[in-house]
């Protein structure tokens, strides 16, 4: 078939156009988790490349790589998940966009989520502040490139507050329809994603250990909990 290879072709140029270039900072992270997920116990190992670049005064932009390549005890096939992205801010707009390639459900905090079909997808997000309140769209679509095929696909409208952090309520439509809320500390040291959909009720949440360059999370993905830690280096 022809088809899913020319999509991966597509992904792959997409990539590398959101692929950092030379700018005043970049930085690049590893970090290995271990944890227990939908499929038993797990390892894995994570790698990011993130570059910022200043847009005069009032603006900077993001791009970078991320990927992660994990094994569930229970599972014969590896875990895998990499995409780029590209983040613009300038005044009180903002933008996102990512492409990625995997097998597995697009994380959430970081954490371990369950393994799909094979497939391609994108991200994009579009948000306006005015002081501590504002407004946004987020969206994402894949493409199963397995013998089944199919598509899924999510619009999120949301309104955010930013006070004592950053709240964010969502609405959930297209291929599942629901409600969303998340919460992001001052300092990003602490974050909380909640849903409820046609699914059942998830739950995300991960923090920071203090002083040490580690994380803790844990996520209910409305039929079993999941639990990891994450060394960065």
């Amino acid at each position: 078939m022809r088809t899913p290879q020319l999509f991966i072709l597509i992904i792959f140029y997409l990539v590398l156009y959101l692929t950092p270039t030379p700018c005043t900072a970049a930085s690049v992270t590893g970090d290995m988790l271990f944890g227990y997920g939908a499929s038993g116990w797990q390892a894995g190992l994570g790698l990011s490349q993130e570059s910022i670049k200043p847009l005069g005064f009032f603006g900077y932009e993001k791009t970078g790589v991320a990927g992660y390549l994990s094994h569930d005890v229970d599972v014969d096939q590896f875990s895998s998940w990499i995409g780029g992205h590209k983040q613009v801010y300038v005044g009180n707009v903002g933008y996102t966009l990512e492409v990625f390639v995997a097998n597995t459900q697009r994380p959430i905090l970081a954490t371990f989520l369950d393994n799909v079909a094979p497939h391609i997808g994108a991200y994009g997000e579009y948000n306006r502040m005015y002081g501590e309140y504002g407004h946004g769209l987020s969206g994402t679509a894949q493409i199963f490139v397995d013998d089944s095929g199919g598509v899924d696909y999510s619009i999120k409208p949301y309104l955010q507050l930013k006070r004592g952090g950053t709240w964010r309520l969502s609405a959930i439509l297209g291929s599942t329809f629901g409600v969303g809320i998340s919460y992001l500390e001052p300092t990003e040291s602490l974050k909380i994603d909640l849903a409820y959909d046609e699914e059942g009720f998830s739950a995300h949440g991960l923090i920071e250990v203090p002083d040490q360059p580690m994380s803790v999370g844990a996520g209910w993905n409305g039929e079993q909990l999941q639990g990891f830690i994450r060394y960065v280096f």
